[in-house]
């Protein structure tokens, strides 16, 4: 029996969902109003746009890569979105597939340079969010952007069997995910490139392609996030997604990937988010200001690191 439970407990995302539930129990003594219903549906509401964006990012970490240029790429998408349905006069329709492809064109860059130019992806992403950063300050002459249709509005306000369309969108997303991982060819041999890209390579598969592949993949989710964030407020900000990048690394950390690849699950990323977000609606709620969350989003990256580090060397898994 204590075998078994060991076993069970050694699934990352069984002790992670019971933490969820603690710190819910916990939050409803801290504040009254945590565990009512429109706090929580306004907590997932929140969290939708990092959500989607963390199921790419699990994917693209479970290879071996990592991006931080999404929450900039967000930004972008965004804006790029807004302008061609406010300066161009484009159908809301045709604004998103641009708005899309050109966050998608952001994460085929940071593939290009990190497959084929041999760039750290940590150089090749973080340069990339300093360009993106300035490329939406540039084109919307650092001014907000807002009042589109009414139509595209739904996309982000509109609502099915009384869920917000965003809501669905990142749980359709979680579903497309887990197909991938399990089902497709991309999605099991991601796990054999991030474990051991040099035998992955050895063995005939194209490493190179996948993680190409998962790069551009992120730069999608990104775009989508950003058209979702335009819609849902309304409006489009360039200073939007500040942050998210640190936010979707720490939430997919927690949720058990690792960022030199090789492990991670779909289901743990967004429990990582779910927890995330309600610490910080938590800190909302009793009163912190609200400059204490990328603070608190710091120490529980830092902690996740750490404690992933530290796993390993329990598990034989890096010598000292």
């Amino acid at each position: 029996m204590n075998e078994n439970l060991k076993k069970l407990f050694r699934i990352r995302e069984i002790p992670l969902f019971l933490f969820i539930i603690i710190v819910a129990i916990l939050g409803s003594f801290i504040s009254p109003y945590f565990l009512l219903s429109a706090n929580f549906s306004a907590v997932f509401l929140g969290l939708s746009l990092d959500a989607i964006i963390v199921i790419a990012m699990c994917m693209l970490l479970i290879s071996g890569g990592f991006d931080l240029s999404v929450g900039a790429n967000l930004a972008f998408s965004g804006m790029v979105c807004a302008i061609c349905m406010a300066n161009f006069g484009m159908p809301w329709p045709i604004a998103i597939i641009v708005a899309i492809t050109c966050g998608t064109m952001v994460g085929v860059a940071n593939g290009l340079m990190v497959t084929r130019f041999y760039v750290n992806p940590l150089i090749a992403t973080l340069g990339m969010l300093t360009i993106v950063r300035s490329l939406v300050l540039i084109i919307s002459g650092d001014r907000a952007m807002s009042s589109f249709p009414k139509a595209f509005q739904l996309i982000g306000q509109g609502k099915i069997f009384g869920i917000p369309n965003p809501i669905w969108i990142f749980i359709l997303f979680v579903i497309l995910a887990e197909i991938i991982l399990r089902t497709m060819k991309i999605g099991r041999l991601s796990f054999f490139v991030g474990s051991n890209p040099q035998a992955a390579e050895l063995s005939g598969l194209r490493v190179k392609r996948i993680q190409f592949t998962l790069y551009a993949l992120c730069g999608c989710a990104a775009g989508i996030a950003g058209v979702v964030s335009t819609a849902r407020l309304n409006a489009a900000f360039p200073l939007a997604g500040n942050g998210a990048e640190l936010r979707i690394i720490a939430a997919a950390v927690i949720g058990g990937c690792s960022l030199s690849g090789g492990q991670g699950s779909i289901i743990g990323a967004f429990l990582g988010v779910v927890l995330m977000a309600m610490i910080n609606n938590l800190l909302i709620l009793t009163g912190v200001p609200v400059y204490y969350q990328g603070l608190v989003a710091g120490l529980v990256l830092i902690g996740a690191v750490g404690f992933d580090e530290y796993s390993k060397r329990r598990r034989g898994e890096i010598r000292s």
